[in-house]
């Protein structure tokens, strides 16, 4: 049984999740809470070699269903290694820059995989492992993608009509769960941003008495 507090940044490329995430993540040190920020695909050692593969450009043919799985066995590795490590130590936050509802919107969305099997697997990949709030980011995708000064990678590449549709499926989730998935302006200005990223976390730690 989790006792501490699991949030999750989502976002399409380029909206600006990283940074705020980086941002919390200092803000509630400062206040002396433990935290682990942390990333998917990534997070442990299998995990930031899978990340290797499928963010190499080189590798643009990749099948849809084996990108998906690879994301899964990611995660598996980070749930059973480091999330669930920290999130059973009292009142400790992990943060994550992007967990599951990536996979709904990328994999289900964007690649048009069939939606029921994507949610099934995603549950077995996290072992029913869900974020206590997610934070999403959202973007015009040509803003978005306008902000990015590095060269892209595999789903950077993927195109405009691809990313159109992760964005839709970030929103539509969104939509059905208004407590649990919580909407930012990705256009505001970065530290007026993270104050009010800021506030909604601090009330929701604040509800689980870990401030």
């Amino acid at each position: 049984m989790k006792r501490g507090v699991f949030v999750v940044f989502e976002e399409i490329e380029g909206s600006g999740k990283s940074t705020q995430a980086e941002l919390l993540a200092e803000a509630l040190k400062n206040r002396g809470v433990a935290v682990d920020l942390t990333r998917e695909p990534g997070g442990t050692e299998v995990g930031e070699r899978i990340r290797e593969i499928l963010l190499d450009p080189e590798l643009e043919e990749m099948h849809p269903r084996t990108e998906l799985l690879l994301y899964l066995a990611a995660r598996s590795e980070h749930v059973a290694k480091r999330i669930r490590r920290m999130l059973h130590r009292d009142k400790a936050v992990v943060i994550c820059d992007r967990f599951t509802l990536s996979t709904l919107s990328y994999q289900a969305g964007g690649r048009q995989l069939p939606g029921k099997d994507v949610a099934r697997l995603c549950k077995f990949g996290s072992a029913g492992l869900e974020p206590d709030l997610t934070i999403l980011v959202d973007l015009d995708v040509g803003q978005a993608f306008g902000r990015l000064d590095r060269e892209h990678d595999r789903l950077e590449q993927a195109g405009v009509e691809f990313h159109q549709r992760v964005r839709q499926a970030y929103l539509a989730f969104a939509r059905r769960s208004p407590a649990k998935i919580r909407v930012f302006d990705g256009a505001a200005e970065r530290m007026k941003l993270h104050e009010e990223i800021k506030q909604v976390v601090l009330d929701l730690l604040a509800s689980k008495r870990i401030l």
